[in-house]
């Protein structure tokens, strides 16, 4: 059995990935995926962790009755979902504890504890401070910025610590990250690792993907188009956004920083300038695949 985990980070895609996992269930379960509801997936994990720490070891034969639970069968021997919950509440992403450690191993190492004779697979997005911080701090109580903020290193965003936390407590499991503000670009791999090998990536939904990078102009343009000539795949309709792009040029964001009290703009603005270091520090990171 695959068990492929996108684990988000949160603030990032926007349930995009969920959204195309919902749209085309019909399509890749037929070609032998399970696609269990994220919040049923993460409630199953979280029972099964609870009762591991209460009974101790798992029971032979939990393993195979959980799987049948989320809808894996002979047929269906690959299991995917997006649950970026895997990795703890919003609220708990920054903590005393430091960034995204609060909990994480604990859940990462009952994985392996809950499915020992499944082959984990991890998908993770990374994101820069003005981007990931603001919208994460979105999310939560407005007093939230005040009480965290003051947690984080002074000069990183510490994403390769939890890259690291991954490879440490799951280290059979395949792990593929990419950086959030890349995934105009590489959304075709991205797809293709959650679908698997030899399978064939379902259309429905792409074009979210594939017009992120666009201009407001660029987008409608290609929309236009591309509802007159359909695409047959993925790569097909990456060409035609690129083609557009250089075209009607590429969308200009500023992100949007209201949520990040004035105090902390300076702080947010040193964690933004180390994001580059700290990709090539995942990069580098044995065992981690670097998509862009």
């Amino acid at each position: 059995m695959d068990l492929v985990l996108h684990l988000g980070a949160h603030a990032t895609d926007d349930g995009r990935i969920a959204g195309w996992l919902a749209q085309n269930a019909d399509r890749l379960e037929a070609q032998g995926l399970a696609l269990p509801a994220p919040r049923r997936f993460l409630a199953l994990i979280s029972q099964g962790l609870a009762e591991h720490a209460q009974e101790g070891p798992v029971a032979q034969g939990h393993e195979a009755a959980l799987l049948a639970s989320m809808g894996v069968t002979r047929e269906r021997r690959r299991l995917v979902v997006s649950a970026p919950g895997l990795l703890g509440a919003a609220g708990q992403v920054i903590a005393p504890e430091g960034f995204y450690i609060k909990d994480v191993a604990r859940r990462i190492y009952g994985l392996r504890v809950l499915f020992p004779r499944t082959r984990l697979h991890f998908n993770l997005a990374v994101r820069a401070a003005d981007g990931f911080l603001p919208a994460l701090l979105a999310q939560l109580p407005e007093d939230a910025a005040e009480a965290q903020l003051p947690h984080l290193d002074d000069d990183v965003l510490p994403w390769s610590l939890l890259v690291s936390t991954l490879r440490r407590h799951a280290p059979a499991a395949t792990l593929t990250v990419w950086r959030h503000e890349d995934l105009p670009r590489v959304w075709p791999q991205v797809l293709a690792t959650l679908a698997g090998p030899g399978r064939r990536v379902p259309m429905a939904g792409m074009m979210e993907f594939a017009t992120l990078g666009l201009s407001a102009e660029g987008r409608l343009r290609a929309s236009r188009y591309l509802t007159t000539n359909p695409p047959q795949d993925a790569a097909a309709l990456q060409r035609v956004i690129d083609l557009f792009g250089a075209r009607f040029g590429q969308e200009t964001h500023t992100p949007d920083d209201s949520a990040v009290p004035n105090w902390a703009r300076g702080h947010v603005a040193r964690l933004t300038r180390s994001y580059e270091t700290e990709w090539a520090d995942i990069a580098s990171i044995e065992g981690v695949r670097a998509l862009g």
